[in-house]
């Protein structure tokens, strides 16, 4: 297989109608060491001038697309590959930025583990303000490139939504994304693509996934309705089952996650009054589950287990209006 070239790769910008960040993620894919094609997919939004601004700051360093139709999320990515007109692509947040290094290091990874669908490298979470936030770090590596395998992934997604590219013709192989996914197309799609041809991630830093409380963010929405838990067991069985297909033996025992991953306490606390009844509960039930990392939390699950629901639904309202502010 040929190397990738710089002619090969397109990045595409989405954006509905979020200014704020546009510009900054339009630089980071113009200012690359190895300059490639961009372009800005909007998908319908209201703002009648979004167009206009963007051609005014950068005239045709970019090719600007409108979809004549609003199409959701994961339908405007799939619309950032019809339109695509390079064997490559990077689809990137408008909230989100890449470093300068991302394309040349995407190639580089390429060249050392040739044949994949997909190439990934570290992705810095930022506030934001764009400042690297406490609570993430990047994933120690020693070596160059490492292979990223569907067992590895069947917990955890390693995967960064800014800083990748992946093979347009295998992705319009396995699919594309699922229009009708609530959090996880992504992440869906990365594993179908793992599974035909695999993925390689450089151990370079290449891009910057801004973390906000925007109310237009998507995943915010699916933390503040209590869907982020139930939508990743979700794909979890879905990996599971790829796992399967391709005889090879895994199991997901979730008592097993919430070891690893125990009920975030301050979760509950920022977002338990506002979950719903049955949210709630659920979300209950995932605490019970955890295995206690340290002796507050496990005095904090010993009160809810004796105390139940309503203790953790006062406890939020009083959290919301008495400690936690943005």
């Amino acid at each position: 297989m040929t190397d990738i070239t710089p002619d090969q790769i397109t990045i595409a910008i989405t954006v509905y109608n979020r200014r704020k960040y546009l510009k900054q993620a339009i630089d980071s894919a113009l200012d690359q060491t190895v300059p490639v094609r961009v372009i800005v997919v909007e998908d319908c939004g209201p703002d009648p001038t979004l167009e206009a601004f963007v051609k005014a700051e950068f005239g045709d360093r970019v090719t600007y697309i409108r979809n004549p139709r609003r199409r959701g999320l994961f339908g405007n990515w799939n619309a950032c590959i019809e339109y695509c007109q390079t064997p490559w692509l990077s689809i990137l947040h408008d909230d989100d930025y890449l470093a300068p290094n991302f394309v040349e290091a995407m190639i580089k990874t390429a060249a050392l583990a040739p044949g994949r669908s997909l190439y990934f490298g570290q992705a810095t979470v930022v506030t934001a303000e764009g400042k690297p936030s406490p609570l993430y770090s990047l994933e120690p590596m020693t070596t160059p490139w490492r292979e990223s395998r569907l067992e590895e992934i069947l917990y955890l997604t390693p995967f960064p939504f800014a800083g990748h590219i992946f093979c347009v013709a295998d992705a319009l192989q396995v699919g594309c994304f699922r229009t009708f996914s609530q959090y996880c197309g992504d992440w869906e799609t990365w594993a179908l693509l793992i599974q035909l041809h695999g993925a390689a991630k450089s151990k370079e830093r290449v891009a910057f996934t801004r973390s906000h409380d925007g109310p237009e963010r998507g995943t915010n929405k699916i933390i503040l309705g209590g869907r982020l838990r139930p939508l990743t067991f979700v794909q979890h069985k879905r990996i599971l089952m790829l796992l399967r297909k391709s005889g090879r033996t895994a199991v997901f025992d979730r008592r097993d996650f919430m070891r690893r991953v125990p009920m975030a306490i301050r979760y509950l606390l920022r977002y338990g009054a506002g979950l719903s009844p049955r949210m709630l509960r659920y979300h209950y039930g995932l605490l019970l589950l955890s295995k206690s990392p340290h002796v507050s939390y496990g005095s904090f699950q010993f009160l809810a287990r004796l105390l139940g629901l309503r203790f953790l639904r006062i406890l939020s309202q009083f959290f919301g209006r008495f400690v936690h502010c943005d």
